[in-house]
């Protein structure tokens, strides 16, 4: 899969659950998820051709995405949740998990088309944040991290919201904003914007995905 940019709306722990919970729950899948949901119908497509579920990908993605749409992959989530001990009220009332103390908008510089967002430059912004870490040894502040509202290939304004930072560390905040303010690339011009799936690895090495079996799975 490509990893020019961020997969989905979100980067950080609460934040990511929260976009997939929203997925699951809605049957609603936006512009902004988009990615993320084809790249995650592929990979459980996939998973159900070797378990001998499905015979062809195609079969195996049209499955997935039938599941997800009436509501089987949520119910499935909510046990293996609390399989693990989760706290389910966390899930069904998203309000109830704890917040970042802090939080600034990054908004648009200028007026244009996006172009790319640098999606290395957005994992070391969460690391900073706290959503990540540098060593084993430290913390993960799992309510930290960056939610998006504009992606490649979007129009929009100077003045606009392109996503907020969330962290619990007041000290990073300005230049966390900054720092994803500067991860955005903008055009005058439309932008075309490729397929998240680029190749798949069969017995014969990696070959080129056929994007023919996103169509209509």
């Amino acid at each position: 899969t490509r990893m020019d940019d961020p997969l989905g709306c979100s980067v950080g722990n609460w934040l990511e659950v929260k976009e997939c919970i929203d997925i699951m729950t809605t049957g609603k899948i936006d512009a902004l998820s988009e990615d993320l949901v084809v790249v995650t119908l592929a990979l459980a497509g996939q998973m159900l051709v070797h378990g001998a579920k499905a015979q062809t990908l195609k079969g195996g993605i049209a499955m997935a995405r039938e599941h997800l749409l009436n509501g089987k992959a949520w119910t499935k989530f909510r046990d293996m949740t609390k399989a693990q001990g989760g706290d389910l009220s966390c899930i069904d009332s998203q309000d109830k998990y704890a917040q970042a103390k802090f939080s600034s908008q990054v908004v648009s510089p200028r007026t244009g088309y996006i172009s790319s967002i640098d999606s290395m430059e957005i994992g070391l912004v969460g690391v900073l944040l706290g959503a990540g870490r540098k060593t084993v040894e430290e913390s993960v502040d799992f309510a930290a991290g960056v939610q998006f509202y504009l992606k490649t290939g979007m129009f929009v304004r100077e003045g606009d919201i392109l996503a907020t930072v969330y962290t619990e560390r007041e000290t990073v905040l300005d230049s966390a904003v900054e720092r994803v303010r500067g991860a955005f690339g903008f055009s005058d011009d439309k932008v075309e914007i490729r397929s998240s799936i680029t190749n798949i690895v069969t017995k014969n090495g990696a070959e080129l995905f056929d994007q023919s079996i996103l169509a209509d799975a």
